[in-house]
């Protein structure tokens, strides 16, 4: 019997997103050592590194890659790989293909488009994950920001600049006009 609800999440992700129920997460996370460089797997393929090479830059300054997550990510990287090389074959030989048989001709769907339509379904789970999607990679940020866990730098890498006059983080803007005094 399948469980109800929304797949359990870890307490790594949890505490990453912030803990706004002030619900107890449970045990206590291994804290994974980050510093060193995140490395693509030694089994991708060429085509799967370019896609390694393309996001993984992105992801890292986003904070939303690590070391501990190189496999899962290179799984993902060789399965878009993979889904680019199903839509060429798509491209080249259409998405039906005719055979024959006694009761005459029959019209298939290429066996690449089933392999591309499950590639498809299995990208779109890693996207959420890996906040490749906008609205995931929203959702990740604003549950950032509703804990705090940016400070000191905000979610974009910008640091205060003390020297720089205006508001600080978490110092409230001063208002130029009027309708700045209503927020």
């Amino acid at each position: 019997m399948a469980r109800r609800g929304p797949k359990p999440e870890p307490a790594s992700v949890k505490l990453a997103k912030g803990n706004s129920g002030r619900r107890p997460i449970g045990a206590e996370p291994v804290i994974a050592d980050d510093s060193g460089a995140v490395v693509p797997p030694a089994w991708m393929k060429a085509k799967a590194l370019e896609v390694w090479k393309r996001l993984a830059p992105r992801l890292i300054a986003l904070k939303l890659l690590g070391a501990a997550d190189a496999e899962t990510f290179g799984r993902y990287c060789t399965n878009f790989a993979r889904w680019v090389k199903m839509q060429g074959v798509l491209d080249k030989e259409g998405e039906f293909y005719e055979s024959e048989s006694v009761h005459g001709k029959l019209k298939r769907i290429e066996p690449a488009f089933a392999i591309a339509d499950r590639l498809e379904k299995s990208l779109s789970a890693a996207e959420d994950r890996f906040g490749l999607n906008p609205a995931e990679r929203q959702r990740i940020f604003a549950a950032r920001a509703a804990a705090g866990t940016s400070a000191p730098n905000d979610l974009f890498g910008a640091t205060a600049n003390p020297a720089k006059p205006g508001p600080q983080p978490g110092e409230a803007p001063k208002a130029k006009s009027p309708v700045g005094y209503l927020q």
